[in-house]
């Protein structure tokens, strides 16, 4: 065996959970735009863009914190 061992960083389950939930209320937002509420600032479709951008987001995380990465200096 090696003395090698798989850790996974705390920020790429942090991008799961981001991609997630942005994947979540982006669905939602993509509902609401077919089925719009009657609340005020509907028109702006907050739901679609806030989940596009946590899917951005937690996207990044998962590129940049993947496990088996190689980082400088190792």
């Amino acid at each position: 065996m090696s003395d090698r061992t798989s850790k996974i960083a705390i920020w790429f389950l942090c991008g799961i959970i981001l991609f997630v939930y942005g994947l979540t209320i982006t669905i939602s937002g993509i509902y609401h735009m077919a089925n719009p509420p009657d609340v005020v600032g509907a028109e702006l479709h907050l739901d679609f863009w806030w989940g596009m951008v946590l899917i951005v987001a937690g996207g990044i995380f998962l590129i940049h914190q993947r496990p088996g990465r190689i980082k400088p200096g190792e």
